[in-house]
């Protein structure tokens, strides 16, 4: 890449990326040399009119969202201009979550604490740019567009295929229109359900799939609840069985079968919360005490006392063997609400 000697960034030698739409150089300021390192994201010449529509859509968005966990532009060209480019910060030492699964350092990689604050960030920032005055929707949200620094606080990169809501989609017809198997149904092309914030949703519990399993995405969202459910990926880490309650929030065709940011970050907490208890899973919850969280549950042969005998149906009396706390649970609610997890869409 050749930036003119007129602008006030000059490239290091380093290509921070390239795609068929331009490429992405390591720059500093020449007033500073020795100073910060910034990333200039340059469009390639000659390409048709929507895409300098959409590159200069790219940097009217960014450039007005602050937020910790989104890249930050400082310098951008003109419309006009006979040369297309924009600066951003290029945070030391960050790699893209895909590069990290790739090379087989991601320190998400079978970590369901570390994968929920991942989550946490990206949910974070939807719920921050489905808050602005023209809300934004970024459409493209996947492992590549995922920067991640070394103390795992990351930054959101890349809203070439953003799109305010309510406003009109710029779609190339040369070009892929988002990463594939990340991107919500209603974004593909011909799709009829209105793009919004719950479009990046999905892509959030995809992303969280990912980091955990260290996993390219699955195609549409079945798998997620039968073939590549956590209990059969993970069949002896149960620890990993309460993140389907995030996925059956977020991996689902019908954008109104998603939950909104501010309750999946309130699930994300409670979720964390179980797993750091030690609280036993829905599909142990017939079996292990989800008070101490120690002992097992064994039937309560005095139930009747409490309960008359029968016990209301579909009742079952349980009793802690280790803290002595006696339970009564619905056993068929808790079959109903697994066997309907199973089916979902």
């Amino acid at each position: 890449m050749r930036i003119p000697e007129n602008l006030r960034w000059k490239s290091t030698g380093r290509t921070l990326g390239e795609g068929g739409q331009g490429a992405v150089c390591e720059v500093v300021d020449k007033d500073k040399p020795d100073g910060p390192r910034w990333a200039l994201k340059a469009l390639a010449k000659d390409k048709p009119q929507r895409a300098y529509e959409r590159f200069y859509r790219e940097i009217a968005v960014v450039k007005e969202l602050n937020h910790k966990n989104i890249i930050r532009v400082v310098d951008h060209s003109q419309k006009g201009a006979a040369f297309h480019y924009y600066v951003m910060e290029a945070p030391q030492g960050g790699n893209s979550l895909r590069k990290l699964m790739d090379s087989g350092t991601s320190p998400y990689d079978g970590e369901p604490q570390k994968s929920l604050d991942l989550f946490t960030q990206i949910v974070g920032v939807i719920e921050y740019c489905g808050g602005q005055p023209q809300p934004v929707v970024h459409r493209d949200l996947s492992p590549a567009n995922i920067l991640v620094l070394p103390d795992e606080t990351i930054k959101v990169i890349d809203f070439g295929l953003c799109q305010v809501e309510g406003g009109t989609t710029i779609t190339l017809a040369d070009e892929g229109v988002g990463t594939v198997n990340y991107m919500a149904p209603e974004c593909e092309s011909g799709a009829e359900e209105q793009i919004s914030s719950r479009s990046d949703v999905y892509s959030a519990g995809k992303i969280l799939w990912s980091a955990f399993t260290n996993q390219r995405a699955f195609s549409r969202e079945t798998p997620a609840f039968n073939s590549k459910s956590m209990k059969v990926l993970f069949p002896d880490f149960r620890e990993a069985w309460h993140l389907q309650y995030i996925f059956e929030a977020t991996i689902r065709r019908l954008p109104s079968n998603r939950a909104n940011p501010a309750y999946l970050l309130l699930l994300a907490r409670r979720t964390k919360e179980s797993i750091r208890s030690g609280r036993p899973p829905l599909e142990r919850m017939l079996q292990e005490c989800p008070l101490c969280c120690q002992g097992d549950l064994r039937p309560f042969d005095q139930s009747y006392v409490v309960f008359g005998n029968p016990p209301p149906k579909g009742i079952v009396a349980l009793q802690c063997e280790n803290c002595g706390y006696c339970f009564a649970i619905n056993r068929e609610k808790i079959e109903e609400r697994l066997n309907r997890a199973t089916n979902l869409d």
